[in-house]
């Protein structure tokens, strides 16, 4: 189950790297990691989620500014 996150790309892995830093440096109850350790997969899925849509629109922008290089 992903959510949508509003924040930004940069928030989101800022937030991703306190989980990360979190769960590999505290003692905490099993049942606040488990909590920590599902919302770090949500980020992980919508930053993952953000670097594909990225990822294709420079394919595009690339595919269009060849195409009109090609007509000129």
């Amino acid at each position: 189950m992903t959510r949508k996150n509003p924040k930004t790309f940069e928030e989101q892995l800022k937030r991703l790297d306190e989980i990360v830093e979190t769960l590999d440096s505290t003692e905490i109850p099993l049942d606040k990691q488990l909590l920590q350790f599902e919302e770090g997969m949500e980020l992980v899925s919508s930053l993952r989620e953000f670097l594909n849509n990225a990822e294709q629109k420079v394919v595009e922008i690339t595919r269009r500014s060849r195409s009109n290089i090609e007509e000129n």
